[in-house]
């Protein structure tokens, strides 16, 4: 058995998350549950035991028991309990006889406590032996493949959690990306459990338009898998059915390598279960194992258990393809897709960004890394290496321990950027690029001279150091050559080699000035781009002292002004029209700042400079109160339908006082929660969304709206909608102006329509510049309109007088 215990003060967690629950079963509250027991308080739903059929190491019982991990920790459980049969290594009558001995006088299970079935035989034992729980209150299986036994667990009042449906939306997703109908050859697996898999499966791709079986194997081998493909049509594809666990046979560890060995044979593999892409898979659309884990623990928690369905159903995820089809995937189905082995395909497509959509659309990037400068006072670097001396992306030793070492060593300085890198972030996502750089390090490291440093830089770029014994040789011929010796390096598990290019400072007898040196050699990577990195080294010298940088000037303005910024900081506001009427709906708060030497000041460049401060959250704080006060002041003038939207940064979000707080400041003004959208940029750099999916669903909860702004022109706009219930999306105003040049952006833009329409979501068309734009969407699904045509942000009086 496995146990694992919870912090006390996780309960508060717990009562937060269900709360909406709670008041929706107070009508209820007098009705019992099911069995002796009665109702279960919550203070006896301290436990939940779950049985395991399968062994401990067994891939998918590992996988579904780290995502229930999660989702209990996530709201709340204290324990949770693991018992584990070991079904298929010992056989069900073994496993079942043992589980009996273990049971032997000890209950697993007190009747206020919660029980959870993972696979078939983890129910056949319960149903066997229900007394050996007394009469659990609650009982909820997932994974139930035997139709026998479902029709068993309807009978016992066991709730049910499918997850064998995601095979439709798989062979969908497949047949859009190869051209339906797609053969498959279906890789299937003899055993009880395998069996019921495979032949539902079968059947459901019988049932398909998106493919057709072209045959099945099930007890394959890879040789029987290519002997097979031979005698099939050239357009066959193999599929894997998850049966026993790789559909390979776990229990023998060398059939795991059978998927990488047919990958070798150049024959791909496509799945559907998140751990068969270890395994050497090329993709799918996934089971969320996150999703049907948080339903079953929801499920167990819920005030009004009796009244959850009986069956419920979990299917897609993510959808995953090898980055090799990307330029033969339809490009309106590019942008939903998380691509894999982008090393490999980097290869391929360096030369075809004409055949990519995105690539018009799309073309203001995510480049904006290389202007993080964090070289003001000796104080404030002293401090943040004392926080950060590791770069947690790269391993490598971070920025500010290159800014607080570096220039007191003398030598020289440099920055080294590769073109590749910046367009694998652009093309494939900053997880994929920097999954990249981390594999070109080892090499790296050993292709450079011992005696220099390594750092992580902004961006993909990085930063390093060399001893001033260089300067004993031309150190530009010295460092050409190390160049040319980066570029010819091998990275680890056979990733793409990359051009390397530097920037290059030598430091004098007394040192530099980091800020003047950071933005020197910033400006050589620069010039180097602009130069179509046509040449591989650009030399610097440090600007003369004094000479301080814009960048540097507003990060000490703004550090001055944050406590205080309404002095130079105000809210104008741009109107949102509906699109049938032209009624006014709402409005987007917009920041604007009146420097008192440089003027008006862009939020494209002060906002990157509060990020690289780390102030996002105070500057976020003081625009919220900004602008609930001013919904506040004018609620009446404006109107009961009105809403204003708020733009707010991920590092507020991640911030565990972020919705209290918000709730606080609209229950003192008494403001309804929904006159309130919190909008969150496409363009930010996206890590784990399980925080960030908790703080979303408790923003709308409070009954605050939530949309993504800048929809469709970065990489993660697919799986963000598909993972964060958002409430609407904002349509980039790129792809409207796009649409205007483009044939393909225009049935691009329509395809996004539809698919968010799918999904339930009001759509903002943002960049409506001309009536005919405006005449265009007219015909498009689009709920509201945002542009120069209808309305320039304006101040508030302004907006006051000429709207209301």
């Amino acid at each position: 058995m496995r146990s694992r215990t919870r912090l006390p003060h996780l309960k508060l967690l717990l009562c937060r998350c269900l709360a909406g629950l709670v008041i929706a079963a107070s009508s209820a509250s007098a009705v019992p549950a099911s069995g002796a027991s009665g109702t279960v308080s919550a203070g006896e739903a301290s436990r939940i035991q779950v049985l395991a059929s399968y062994h401990r190491g067994n891939l998918w019982t590992d996988e579904l028991l780290a995502r229930l991990d999660e989702a209990a920790e996530r709201l709340g459980v204290p324990a949770l309990e693991v018992d584990y049969l070991d079904a298929r290594r010992l056989g069900r009558e073994r496993a079942f006889s043992l589980q009996r001995e273990r049971l032997a006088g000890r209950f697993a299970v007190t009747p206020s406590d919660r029980l959870l079935l993972l696979d078939d035989a983890a129910l056949a034992f319960y149903l066997s032996r229900p007394e050996a729980w007394r009469e659990a209150s609650r009982v909820v299986a997932i994974g139930i493949n035997d139709p026998a036994l479902q029709q068993r667990a309807r009978d016992a009042g066991i709730k049910r959690i499918e997850t064998t449906e995601v095979a439709e939306p798989s062979l969908a997703f497949l047949g859009q990306a190869f051209g339906a109908p797609v053969p498959w050859l279906v890789l299937g697996d003899d055993t009880a459990v395998g069996e019921d898999l495979t032949r539902a499966f079968v059947s459901r791709l019988r049932a398909s338009s998106s493919g057709r079986l072209a045959g099945v194997l099930w007890d394959w081998t890879p040789a029987a898998v290519i002997e097979a493909l031979d005698a099939l049509p050239d357009a066959t594809r193999v599929y894997l059915v998850e049966g026993q666990t790789t559909g390979s046979g776990d229990l023998d560890p060398t059939r795991r390598g059978w998927l990488e060995a047919l990958a070798a044979e150049g024959v791909p593999v496509f799945c559907h279960v998140p751990y068969q892409l270890d395994l050497g898979c090329a993709g799918g659309t996934l089971l969320d194992t996150r999703r049907a884990a948080t339903l079953a623990i929801e499920t167990l928690l819920s005030p009004i258990f009796e009244r959850q369905p009986a069956r419920q159903v979990v299917a897609e995820g993510r959808r995953v393809l090898d980055a090799r089809w990307h330029a033969r995937v339809p490009a309106p189905l590019t942008g939903s897709i998380e691509w894999i082995g982008v090393n490999d395909a980097m290869r391929q497509v360096e030369d075809q960004r004409s055949m990519l959509l995105w690539a018009g659309l799309g073309g203001s990037g995510v480049l904006g890394g290389g202007l993080l400068v964090m070289g003001w006072s000796r104080r404030r670097i002293a401090l943040r290496q004392r926080r950060l001396m590791i770069d947690q992306a790269s391993g490598l030793p971070s920025q500010q321990l290159w800014e607080a070492e570096a220039p007191s060593r003398g030598g020289c300085l440099f920055e080294l950027a590769s073109p590749q890198l910046r367009e694998a972030r652009e093309r494939f996502g900053l997880t994929a690029a920097k999954s990249m750089l981390r594999e070109q390090l080892p090499a790296m490291r050993e292709a450079l001279p011992a005696d220099w440093h390594l750092y992580a830089g902004p961006g993909m770029n990085l930063l390093g150091w060399m001893p001033a014994s260089a300067l004993a040789v031309d150190v530009e011929v010295l460092f050409d050559g190390v160049l040319a010796r980066l570029g010819e390096l091998s990275p680890q598990r056979g990733g793409q080699r990359l051009n390397w290019y530097a920037s290059l400072l030598c430091l004098g007898d007394r040192g530099a000035d980091i800020a003047q040196c950071r933005d020197a050699l910033d400006e050589g990577v620069r010039h180097l781009d602009r130069r179509g990195w046509s040449q591989p080294l650009c030399r610097v010298i440090p600007r003369e002292p004094g000479s301080a940088t814009r960048f540097r000037h507003l990060a000490e303005a703004i550090e001055a002004l944050i406590d205080a910024p309404q002095s130079q900081w105000r809210l104008v506001f741009q109107p949102q029209f509906a699109t049938r009427d032209h009624r006014l709906l709402g409005a987007e708060a917009l920041l604007r700042w009146q420097h008192p030497e440089y003027g008006a000041v862009s939020p494209g460049e002060f906002l990157p400079v509060v990020e690289s401060l780390g102030l996002t959250r105070q500057l976020d704080h003081w625009v919220i109160q900004e602008a609930i006060d001013w919904l506040s002041r004018h609620r009446a003038r404006l109107g009961d339908d009105f809403r204003l939207s708020i733009n707010v940064g991920l590092a507020s979000l991640e911030d565990e006082a972020f919705v209290p707080g918000l709730a606080d400041a609209l229950r003192e003004r008494r403001l309804p929660p929904g006159r309130l959208e919190i909008e969150i940029t496409e363009h930010a750099d996206f890590g784990e969304l399980v925080g960030l999916e908790q703080t979303l669903v408790e923003l709308r909860r409070l009954g605050v709206r939530v949309s993504l702004d800048d929809f469709g022109t970065g990489y993660t706009a697919f799986r963000l909608l598909q993972r964060l219930p958002f409430d609407a999306v904002k349509l980039d105003r790129e792809l409207l102006e796009a649409a205007g040049r483009h044939e393909r952006a225009v049935e691009a833009y329509a395809a996004m329509v539809r698919f968010c329409r799918q999904l339930g979501l009001e759509i903002v068309a943002e960049g409506v510049e001309s009536a005919t734009q405006l005449r265009w969407l007219a015909s498009q699904d689009v709920q509201l309109l945002q542009g120069f045509h209808l309305g320039r942000p304006s101040e508030s009086e302004a907006f006051l007088t000429r709207w209301r």
